[in-house]
């Protein structure tokens, strides 16, 4: 939805991740009365300063700011000043959080200004933009993790375990895996199987299955598959998701990769 007088506002479902929505937010500078969310919620301010007021408590959030909110936490949000503020958020069902922290935690600050909280907050966003379901659960629960104050797991996945996680991912690395369907494949928590499958093999799952594609994607187009047929092959939503993420491990994008492999290929 547009407001030209008040900024810009846009709310949307994360694809392929029930219980998760996302909002964004350019130069707002309409106010919000007081409400509460069904949700955990938090977010990130990138411009302008947000008036919030939480109980009998006024926040002023500058840019960096993580707020955050418990579900039933009744608020409300304004610009503190005439130029607006935008920021964005993240809203997540009570059962999805669960399923990736367990129990029933909260919150224990109203926001948070520190790198740390900032980078878990940055690389959710960014996993939601344009991620895997499994990349999603993965950042999702690094964010989590830290904003909520969570202990880290005490041991360690079993080899065996581990390895089965592992072949399930090569034998399905273009499919939309769940964080939770691969903690049930190997019989431990989100945060023991994260933690244990990185430390064996030196990638989360998310980042494994994304080398796996990318190999997979290599062969496609070594074997001259159009480039959206690849996207569409290797898991991807459209053909910009693949060349993000070619570009991450490759350093080119597939186009280019392709015209010099068919350029080296007709020199023979």
């Amino acid at each position: 939805m547009r407001h030209q007088a008040d900024g810009e506002i846009r709310y949307r479902r994360v694809p392929g991740v029930d219980g998760l929505e996302m909002l964004r937010a350019d130069r707002l500078r309409l106010s919000f009365d007081r409400h509460f969310h069904e949700t955990y919620s938090f977010g990130l301010v990138s411009d302008g300063v947000e008036r919030c007021g939480a109980g009998r408590t006024v926040n002023f959030y500058e840019p960096g700011t993580v707020p955050m909110f418990n579900p039933g936490e009744v608020h409300d949000g304004g610009p503190a000043t005439d130029e607006g503020w935008s920021y964005r958020m993240l809203y997540v069902e009570p059962a999805l959080l669960a399923s990736l922290c367990g129990g029933e935690p909260v919150f224990p600050q109203a926001a948070r200004r520190d790198e740390l909280a900032r980078r878990r907050a940055r690389e959710a966003f960014d996993a939601a933009d344009c991620g895997s379901p499994l990349g999603i659960d993965e950042a999702l629960r690094g964010a989590l993790e830290t904003l909520l104050g969570l202990p880290e797991a005490a041991g360690t996945a079993v080899p065996l375990a581990l390895s089965r996680v592992r072949e399930r991912i090569d034998a399905q690395c273009c499919e939309p895996l769940r964080l939770r369907d691969l903690c049930i494949e190997a019989g431990v928590s989100p945060a023991r199987l994260l933690r244990a499958f990185a430390k064996a093999y030196g990638l989360t799952p998310h980042r494994y299955q994304q080398s796996r594609r990318m190999a997979h994607a290599r062969r496609l187009i070594c074997a001259g598959t159009p480039l959206p047929e690849v996207a569409a092959a290797c898991g991807y939503a459209d053909q910009s998701h693949l060349n993000r993420w070619f570009l991450r491990v490759y350093g080119t994008t597939p186009g280019r990769w392709a015209r010099n492999f068919l350029q080296d290929r007709g020199r023979r």
